[in-house]
């Protein structure tokens, strides 16, 4: 394990954006991790865990102390009962794996197709797409605790998964993720509940009612490509604000004073609305620019970043958008993406 000095990070992430680390280094194995902790603690410095980069946004001026970059590999199948516990290295890529799984006729993560990032980083905003959180197929996590020093294993209960939510954003500067272990099944049945995922299959010709594990994946990939930017060409991380959770009184108030929001209801009486819908339909941003930094043109939920951006502007805009979405709902919408500074 090598510790740089000075490193740019704007070349580690999707956003493009971000000024240089005071150290970095890669680790590519749980010894090196555990060194580099090391490192950071015997000279007071503060962490940050970089996976593949794709939901954070990094200050212009970087990271005053140590990024750990996971670049752990390695991925087992296992049979057990009539499961198969997939269990893969956090530096491994998230779609690879999805695909991979999808060939060998597995269900459990298909929906999730598509996402950028590592599999390290899945439990930690429990990520989630078209009717499907990987909460739902995580088995465990293997994970560095940085107060004891010493590697743990937690249970999908131990985790505290909630919507894009997690032990490890609770707890953010305690646990470093090495592996994920999935339970998926060879026995399962596909989700194409989803609104957009139904209307896609809806919509061949002829009308197809029983989907499989492939034939979903490759929906799902349409669905977004068709949605989000190109990476090569813009920098972005995707949708930058988490979908709000109102009660069922406020979105009933929101449904007379605009008939046509969109929400889903949730097990414990609350309703997820479609944030998206809100800025495009309500407030109106959809193309809207500030500086280098704009609303995507064909999803107002993501932010795109124009060659030689700066954070700030980023910000600025994402600061925009959550004033008009309080001043027309009354709803203060948080960010999914990590602000790093």
């Amino acid at each position: 394990m090598k510790i740089q000095e000075n490193i740019s990070l704007g070349q580690y992430t999707t956003f493009q954006i971000g000024g240089p680390a005071r150290f970095f280094c890669n680790v590519t194995t749980e010894d090196e991790l555990a060194q580099a902790v090391k490192f950071g603690k015997k000279n007071r410095l503060r962490f940050f865990i970089l996976g593949g980069g794709s939901n954070v946004l990094i200050s212009d001026e970087g990271y005053p102390g140590l990024v750990i970059k996971i670049e752990l590999k390695g991925v087992e199948y296992k049979k057990k009962g009539s499961a198969v516990i997939v269990s893969a290295a956090a530096g491994e890529l998230w779609d690879e794996l999805v695909a991979s799984a999808v060939e060998r006729g597995l269900y459990g993560i298909e929906n999730l197709s598509a996402i950028p990032g590592t599999v390290g980083a899945a439990p930690v905003q429990n990520i989630g797409a078209y009717g499907m959180d990987v909460s739902s197929s995580v088995y465990k996590v293997r994970a560095f605790d940085r107060k004891t020093m010493k590697y743990v294993e937690l249970s999908n209960e131990e985790c505290c998964f909630a919507y894009r939510d997690s032990l490890f954003l609770q707890d953010r500067r305690r646990y470093i993720i090495t592996r994920v272990d999935f339970k998926l099944t060879t026995k399962g049945k596909v989700n194409i509940k989803y609104k957009d995922v139904a209307a896609y299959f809806a919509s061949r010709k002829p009308p197809m009612s029983e989907p499989t594990l492939s034939d979903v994946r490759d929906a799902v990939i349409d669905i977004r490509w068709n949605k989000l930017p190109d990476w090569k060409k813009w920098g972005t991380a995707g949708s930058f604000f988490k979908n709000p959770l109102v009660s069922g009184r406020k979105f009933k108030q929101l449904q007379k004073k605009y008939p046509g929001i969109v929400g889903y209801p949730e097990p414990d009486g609350r309703v997820k609305v479609a944030l998206g819908w809100v800025l495009d339909n309500i407030c109106e941003v959809k193309g809207l620019c500030h500086d280098g930094a704009a609303v995507y043109e064909k999803q107002a939920l993501v932010i795109v970043a124009k060659p030689g951006a700066k954070a700030g502007e980023v910000v600025n805009l994402a600061k925009e958008l959550m004033k008009r979405v309080k001043e027309k709902t009354g709803i203060q919408i948080t960010g999914e993406v990590e602000w790093v500074n």
